[in-house]
């Protein structure tokens, strides 16, 4: 299963670059991540980050990181994923940034999994499409979004 979504943020990259790469900062703009943290190193490949959930622990380790452009995670402890990759790039439009989410996930369970591949596909999109709105909050704003705010992506394109 595959997923790519995209927001314009109205700021220059650096500036969502700084976030973005902020490994343990993720809980200012993933609500469902109650704690974060990097046991050892913070940036660059092999940086491990650490994200305790309501019910579950996510362990997403860095496989690529090109410094102000891109980063790569494999994620494992998810439930239903038995394996999940992300790819989070961004790219200056004059002094605004394009912001890319790039997934693939393989869901377990066989021809259960299978079947129920388009309701995670579906799910997997919606909290995607939030941490875009949050992220894009979070960078234009210089806070979080408030608790219980509905957020829309906004714009895929610059």
């Amino acid at each position: 299963m595959k997923l790519r979504r995209t927001v314009c943020i109205e700021a220059p990259v650096e500036r969502v670059w700084q976030v973005l790469s902020n490994l343990p900062a993720i809980t200012q703009w993933v609500p469902a991540i109650r704690h974060a943290h990097c046991p050892q190193q913070a940036r660059g490949v092999g940086a491990m980050r650490v994200c305790e959930l309501e019910r579950f622990t996510v362990r997403e380790t860095i496989v690529a990181w090109e410094e102000g452009r891109s980063l790569t995670y494999q994620g494992e402890g998810a439930p239903l994923m038995q394996r999940a990759q992300n790819t989070w790039s961004v790219e200056a439009h004059g002094g605004m940034t394009l912001l890319t989410s790039e997934s693939e996930v393989t869901i377990k369970g066989g021809v259960l999994g299978l079947l129920l591949q388009p309701l995670v596909k579906l799910m997997s999109a919606r909290l995607g499409d939030q941490s875009l709105a949050s992220l894009k909050y979070l960078v234009e704003h210089g806070h979080p979004a408030p608790v219980g705010q509905s957020l829309l992506r906004g714009p895929v394109s610059c």
